[in-house]
């Protein structure tokens, strides 16, 4: 695919992407494997718990997944750029296939409990690691499965598709693992990642979208990183993009880490309420693809890049003032602030899949083919650092107020949406 921006796009339905071929086997692949990975992540923090007692062993599992992200993430794109992504994305896949399911192995071996806790903790920073290698991969092998005018429709429906399994595979997840344990989570994953990699054997891409490209392999991986960050600096709604993925992960970080306070010390909703909190952001994104995907015509990315941080911005800060608007007047029914708090989370995550939608539709756009994998790595390198660092924040809460710290964030996502809307490198196609 050229890495021009088509002049007229025309409607794009669901059914039409999915009648293509190759998008359906990739998209139907994802969707297996994302289904089943919902198994893992909540297996893990299971047997993890199970076998510490340790709150901190928890936070312990999710930094090393991070490490590796940001150990991995440019590396992986500048090798998926080199190899055939096809072949990456069907390796990527049996070797995760094998690595959750060596977790059963642990789970008997003859260990004592800080034994198997670092094989648990190694195992989850391989399968992160790996994982850096599928996501490039398959983001730079959706320009070949579609044609331009399809592009944004296509990434809409994958984004809503991936975050609606997503939300029923933590909830079957849940249920099956408390009827029949941790150990056939892990079963079912493994199975799932190998369904999508033989789904992924039979898409039938042409090999001129297949890169296997020698020139780069002469090229050392420091300076494919460096083309990357060169590609990203030379284009300007990119620069912007930087911009964005770094302070709106910031936000949501801060965000995520304080939503369970939120929901037990202000909305007084308990664990339950929590859970409703993250289910509306799942289905929130979920929403917000699917009518992305059937607007999508015409749509002016850099704009609704812009306005998608300001929705989200005003939608958080809607979330948390009105709860304690209604507190003051003596209105402290949980369910009733439950109501009024979360379409308007709802409202926010929609807005946020139209920013993940419209980063990921630009980078295809303005990147040369053989260039997609670290450019897109950069920019999740960058996100997966602001996550972290915003949700190393959450201690503030013991200091401040957890909804005014909510708020301040929101306040951060409008101010930053509003400023991008006034600069020029975001008012282009």
């Amino acid at each position: 695919m050229s890495g021009v921006i088509p002049t007229t796009e025309v409607r794009v339905l669901p059914r039409q992407l999915l009648a293509l071929r190759n998008f359906r086997l990739l998209w139907l692949g994802q969707a297996i494997s994302t289904f089943g990975d919902k198994f893992t992540e909540i297996a893990i923090p299971i047997l993890v718990y199970t076998l510490s007692g340790s709150a901190m062993q928890l936070g312990l599992a999710f930094l090393v997944q991070t490490l590796a992200t940001l150990i991995f993430g440019l590396f992986a794109g500048v090798m998926t750029d080199r190899w055939n992504r096809q072949r990456t994305m069907i390796s990527t896949n049996m070797i995760r296939a094998g690595l959750v399911i060596s977790i059963l192995v642990i789970s008997v071996l003859p260990l004592p409990i800080n034994g198997q806790l670092i094989l648990l903790y190694l195992v989850g920073f391989c399968t992160t690691a790996v994982s850096q290698f599928y996501v490039p991969a398959k983001v730079a092998t959706i320009p070949d499965t579609v044609n331009d005018s399809q592009l944004m429709a296509a990434n809409s429906l994958d984004q809503s598709t991936m975050t609606l399994v997503a939300f029923f595979g933590y909830a079957t997840a849940g249920a099956m693992i408390g009827l029949v344990g941790t150990q056939t989570a892990f079963l079912i994953d493994g199975a799932t990642f190998l369904i999508s990699a033989a789904l992924i054997a039979l898409m039938q891409l042409s090999s001129a979208d297949q890169p296997d490209n020698a020139s780069q392999r002469q090229e050392s991986i420091i300076n494919g990183i460096r083309a990357g960050f060169r590609h990203v600096g030379s284009v300007s709604i990119l620069k912007g993009i930087v911009l964005l993925s770094f302070i709106a992960p910031l936000a949501l970080g801060g965000t995520q880490a304080l939503l369970l306070i939120f929901a037990q010390d202000v909305l007084g909703a308990g664990p339950f309420g929590y859970g409703l909190l993250e289910g509306s952001f799942g289905l929130g994104i979920a929403f917000g693809g699917l009518v992305l995907a059937r607007r999508s015509a015409n749509v002016t990315r850099g704009r609704l890049l812009a306005l998608g941080v300001v929705g989200m911005g005003v939608g958080q800060i809607f979330a948390v003032l009105l709860p304690g608007l209604l507190m003051r007047t003596g209105m402290v029914n949980s369910t009733l602030l439950m109501a009024v708090s979360l379409p308007f989370f709802f409202l926010g995550a929609a807005c946020n899949a139209a920013v993940m939608i419209g980063m990921r539709t630009v980078i295809q756009e303005k990147t040369p083919r053989d260039m997609i994998g670290r450019v897109f790595s950069v920019i999740m390198v960058v996100s997966s650092a602001a996550l972290a660092a915003g949700a190393s924040t959450a201690g503030l809460a013991d200091l401040y107020d957890v909804g005014l710290l909510l708020a301040l964030w929101g306040v951060v996502l409008t101010i930053t949406g509003v400023f991008a809307m006034k600069w020029r490198t975001f008012q282009e196609k």
